[in-house]
């Protein structure tokens, strides 16, 4: 009977370390990764659009290249004032009204509110993109997006520091995503050359948090800075680590420079391709 017993107990001990590998196999949940990459790029999107209706020095407007994000049927609307300052910004509205296709493709709504407190390259102007009823492809944002210029690094780069507070309900009734956000952008390339939008290539480091459909929350570190290119509108570099709420953490690589969608996370060594959109 002793030996049938420990023959048991060797038995249950097999099946326990078989279910742990199993639970560790199966922990492959690239959700909130994917949540992560894609309420960023929905808000740099909303910065994209605004850079590109407003001039250097001034709020007029930008051309807009045949690579960008605006079309004919985005209405755009600027009131200026002779004395901006921080209680009386300038303001533009992009109107892209109840359905307007963009030069991307992307089918915009609704409203991005712009205020500036100052000229943008100006130390010390604090711009706040604020979304009016606005969604992409059906996915509605609200919150804002705030950039304050921190001027110039060593290398004459503008640099500024961004703080969103934002929430996307997804299209089709599948949730809603929360988000927040603490970042320093740095402007590498493409700040000499204020009329082509394609050039411009941004560092983003920082830290963020957010809560999943499902209720369930993760944090966010960027542990190597991502780079941005508004060519592709994509992070093309760069990692970041995402650790949800009682899991191991993910860690997100964007890869080498190279113009795509998609990256990949590592999740308990085990390596998945996602798609950020």
């Amino acid at each position: 009977m002793k030996t049938l017993k420990l023959i048991s107990l060797s038995a249950a001990g097999l099946l326990m370390s078989l279910s742990s590998c199993r639970k560790e196999k199966l922990d492959n949940d690239t959700n909130a990764a994917k949540y992560e990459s894609s309420v960023e790029l929905y808000f740099n999107e909303t910065n994209d659009i605004a850079d590109q209706v407003a001039k250097t020095g001034s709020t007029g407007l930008r051309l807009a290249e045949a690579d960008g994000l605006l079309s004919d049927c985005a209405t755009i609307t600027i009131d200026t004032s002779a004395n901006v300052s921080a209680t009386n910004p300038d303001t533009i509205v992009i109107d892209f009204g109840t359905g307007c296709v963009g030069n991307d493709g992307k089918t915009r709504a609704g409203k991005l509110v712009v205020s500036m407190t100052g000229a943008y390259f100006s130390t010390g102007t604090v711009i706040t993109i604020t979304p009016d009823g606005y969604s992409v492809n059906g996915n509605v944002l609200s919150g804002y997006r705030r950039l304050t210029n921190a001027g110039n690094n060593e290398q004459g780069q503008p640099v500024f520091n961004v703080e969103v507070v934002a929430s996307m309900t997804l299209a089709s009734n599948g949730g809603e995503i929360t988000w927040t956000a603490s970042r320093t952008r740095t402007w590498l390339e493409g700040f000499n050359t204020p009329g082509i939008f394609a050039d411009d290539v941004f560092s983003i480091t920082g830290s963020s948090n957010g809560t999943k459909v499902n209720g369930d929350t993760w944090t966010s570190t960027i542990n190597t800075p991502l780079t941005f290119k508004r060519l592709c509108r994509q992070f093309v570099s760069g990692t970041r680590t995402v650790t949800p709420s009682n899991r191991p953490e993910r860690l997100i690589d964007y890869g080498n420079g190279t113009c795509d969608n998609t990256a990949t996370v590592t999740i308990n060594g085990n390596t998945y391709t996602i798609t950020v959109n």
